[in-house]
């Protein structure tokens, strides 16, 4: 459940041209985007029945996101608000730095956690992504929609992405207060960061984990991701250097292979090593062919029983 959109990539864009100005970049791609979205038709990629919850407008953008979610495995409830222009973003990509985004909310603002039937919740998980997107969705909202679908039997999974306001003494309260009812957190290492006060990410990954019960998976980029479990717990994965073709949705990859893993029954650090090489492998991978980008089969010693 979360933000779905197009996304308008611009490639190889080092600075934005100068009002009145243009600059002619390598290329301009418009693709399936939205943490939300991403995450759906990855892990129906990866054979796991999903369901999407997303709010839409009625604008022709629709045409293009019915289109990419047309999977298999994968059910799309886009809920349509008449009269109104979904939300978009436009990605900004430069060799050696981080992207950066703009982006419109349009009827995602309006998400709240009556969009969700409760015959959904009797899944192995409830994730919801872009969380800062969704104001309907956010502090006590969140503790609702999450105490409903554990109720139901459904693990909770929250990736918040990072706060337009940024890391203020507020945010941190607000999100604090939902992990009360998060079973696993999913940032990475910059937001992880932000939560915490400080840039000491396995430190903060366990201090979180331990004070809020909650099994905290931090995506480090190059440097791979590590987990940190309510018992104090600490495992790390490298990832394997390869050249980085595009690194977008690369995040939301991570965590569909992760959450595949663990429905497959995998061990957490064996659902964390397939997880970094399934997300290593999308961003050496053109996005045309990360369809076919497999997930490492579980070896029969490393599924719990």
């Amino acid at each position: 459940m979360g933000n779905t959109n197009l996304d308008i990539i611009v490639a190889d864009t080092r600075e934005l041209p100068a009002p009145g100005t243009e600059t002619v970049v390598p290329g301009i791609s418009i693709r399936l985007g939205g943490s939300a979205g991403n995450l759906a038709v990855r892990c129906a990629g990866l054979e796991l029945t999903t369901r999407l919850v997303s709010r839409v407008g009625d604008d022709s953008s629709l045409l293009i996101l019915e289109a990419e979610l047309d999977r298999p495995r994968l059910e799309s409830h886009l809920l349509r608000t008449a009269g109104t222009v979904s939300g978009m973003t436009v990605a900004v990509e430069a060799p050696g730095q981080d992207r950066a985004f703009l982006s419109s909310l349009g009827p995602m603002a309006a998400m709240s956690p009556s969009d969700v039937a409760e015959q959904m919740l009797e899944s192995s998980f409830l994730a919801l992504a872009g969380y800062f997107l969704l104001p309907g969705l956010q502090g006590h909202a969140l503790l609702e929609l999450f105490q409903r679908a554990k109720a139901a039997g459904a693990q909770t999974v929250l990736d918040t992405g990072w706060p337009p306001q940024g890391w203020t003494d507020e945010t941190r309260t607000e999100v604090l207060l939902t992990m009360d009812e998060v079973d696993i957190f999913l940032p990475n290492d910059d937001e992880l960061h932000g939560l915490a006060g400080h840039t000491n990410t396995e430190r903060a990954a366990r201090e979180l984990a331990v004070s809020t019960d909650t099994l905290v998976v931090v995506k480090m980029g190059a440097r791979g991701a590590g987990v940190a479990t309510p018992l104090g717990e600490w495992f790390e994965c490298p990832a394997a250097p390869v050249p980085v073709i595009d690194s977008t949705g690369a995040g939301d990859g991570f965590n569909a292979a992760f959450l595949v893993s663990l429905e497959r029954g995998a061990a957490m650090a064996h659902a964390l090593a397939a997880a970094v090489e399934y997300a290593t492998k999308m961003v050496s991978t053109i996005p045309e062919e990360r369809a076919d980008v497999p997930l490492r089969r579980i070896p029969a010693a490393a599924v719990q029983l």
